[in-house]
């Protein structure tokens, strides 16, 4: 703990972060808190999007690193594995009998959206997309108003929404990872890969 406190004292300059809004809710007060108090000569950038809008920003080097969502396994450095969950404003909402089951999604690419849309097809569900948002924000207070049901990840649940399990099919898991804009980065960036490493699989939100 010395020599950390040591090197961070050294280390200066800027990182740059990208970060889906449930991971950034869930883990990352506790993972800056850690960081910052480590190397308080570097200062954070970040960038709060999807994954699929933090891809091509990592590839134009736009971003240093992101946290992103993988359904598969690839060559991003999977660090902990989270679970999709149907919600809504009840856990027996009365959404449950109607014929074609209203959802409120994010964009058709992401996986949420194509996690909740497999399963349903799966269990030849019928079902609409009622509301769409790529904000969490948005998809949470759709959910609150009681006319959709949505999908979350567990962690980003909020305590006024409620986990749906029974009569719906159940959802897939997903990685989460780390992935760099490139081989060559900064010392404040490295420690800060490293700190993402060392803590954020044992972190419970």
């Amino acid at each position: 703990e010395i020599l950390a406190d040591m090197n961070g004292a050294t280390v200066q300059g800027t990182v740059s972060l990208g970060c889906p809004e449930d991971y950034s809710i869930a883990f990352l007060p506790e993972l800056l808190r850690g960081f910052c108090a480590t190397y308080p000569e570097v200062d954070l950038r970040m960038v709060c999007a999807p994954t699929i809008e933090l891809r091509p920003l990592l590839q134009r080097r736009q971003i240093d690193m992101a946290l992103v969502s993988r359904s598969e396994p690839d060559h991003s450095e999977v660090l902990r594995r989270e679970s999709f969950v149907w919600v809504a404003d009840r856990p027996d909402t009365e959404l449950l009998a109607k014929d074609v089951l209203p959802l409120a999604l994010s964009a058709p690419a992401t996986l949420d959206h194509r996690a909740a849309c497999n399963a349903m097809e799966t269990a030849n569900r019928r079902y609409r997309i009622a509301f769409a948002s790529n904000s969490l924000a948005g998809l949470i207070a759709i959910a609150r108003s009681g006319h959709a049901i949505s999908v979350l990840t567990r962690t980003a649940v909020p305590p006024d929404l409620h986990v749906v399990k029974s009569w719906l099919p159940p959802l897939p898991t997903i990685g989460i990872a780390i992935e760099c804009s490139g081989p060559q980065s900064s010392p404040a960036a490295r420690a800060l890969g490293d700190h993402i490493r060392a803590v954020l699989p044992g972190l419970t939100p």
